[in-house]
């Protein structure tokens, strides 16, 4: 039992492997030709697999688009699990940056694709992948609000001062991603952030 148990988890680790794999070549396909203009043919191309083998993973152009929805969904909220600055709002909001941009700078295929195309899902996709972008904005407004209700930050309204930090933060897709390799995420972070933050902190002069 226990080799079976090994056999099929290597086997579900390999096509999960091999999904995303997939995916990568997807995003940089549908970055360079844009969405509508990628077929199934030239994605299977784009890959290295015939039709029907693609179509084994993945049963529509729509749902690798999903997909990459998803994959950086779980990426950002992952990215704001991280407890080490759990009593920090700046520190959240600062590692929050980064991690979108380092999303930006390593997947830049499926931040565009993610950006230029949620109005492209369908249905019970487009209904899952607001309520992960929902969930993430909650998350982000919550620390803005934990930082006013301690003092650390400027009375201000949490709804804009979110939409503004994150259309800041995500922004960047446009012009970050040929300034990657010179520019580390954590550098890109501090430029940013440090206008918006001090007029966040103003409650402290």
């Amino acid at each position: 039992m226990a080799r079976q148990a090994t056999k099929k988890r290597q086997t579900t680790e390999a096509h999960d492997e091999k999904r995303n794999e997939i995916l990568r070549h997807c995003a940089n396909l549908f970055d360079k030709v844009g969405y509508h203009k990628a077929s199934m043919q030239m994605l299977a191309d784009e890959v290295g697999l015939g039709k029907p083998t693609l179509y084994h993973y993945f049963p529509s152009k729509h749902a690798i688009l999903y997909a990459i929805h998803e994959a950086h969904m779980t990426a950002l909220l992952d990215g704001l699990a991280d407890e080490t600055f759990s009593d920090d709002p700046l520190g959240k909001l600062r590692a929050a940056c980064i991690n979108i941009l380092r999303q930006i700078a390593e997947h830049p295929g499926y931040v565009r694709a993610f950006m230029d195309h949620y109005e492209d899902l369908e249905g019970t996709m487009r209904n899952q992948i607001r309520a992960q972008r929902k969930d993430y904005f909650e998350r982000v407004r919550g620390t803005v609000v934990s930082g006013i209700e301690t003092g650390q930050f400027l009375d201000c309204d949490p709804d804009l001062t979110t939409y503004g930090f994150l259309g800041m933060c995500n922004w960047a897709y446009k012009w970050y991603p040929p300034l990657a390799k010179k520019h580390p995420p954590e550098d890109v972070a501090d430029a940013l952030c440090r206008p918006f933050f001090e007029g966040l902190s103003l409650a402290k002069s």
